[in-house]
């Protein structure tokens, strides 16, 4: 851990929390939205999957796997299938 100094306007704070009067309070809230700020940043980092799509690419991948099916070229399993390989694939 580290320990860093900002500089805040007190008065803008105020005007987002009436409550916060003291330095104290003022310090112990803004601790908590960064601490909450990092979990979420660390969160979002990590949760990225390496198979995420675009909407545009999720949209071009169905469109090609439709065409596929449409031409014989896919079979077509059907949704409790699909959901048993993404278990087996995803050890889910």
């Amino acid at each position: 851990m580290c320990t860093v100094s900002i500089n805040i306007d007190e008065a803008a704070v105020r005007r987002i929390n009436p409550l916060l009067t003291s330095r104290e309070s003022i310090s112990q809230w803004l601790q908590r939205q960064v601490d909450e700020m990092i979990e979420e940043m660390a969160f979002q980092a990590h949760s990225k999957s390496p198979n995420a799509h675009t909407a545009e690419e999720m949209k071009a991948i169905v469109a090609e796997r439709v065409r596929l099916m449409e031409s014989g070229e896919a079979t077509y399993i059907d949704g409790e299938e699909g959901f048993a390989q993404i278990r087996a694939r995803y050890g889910l």
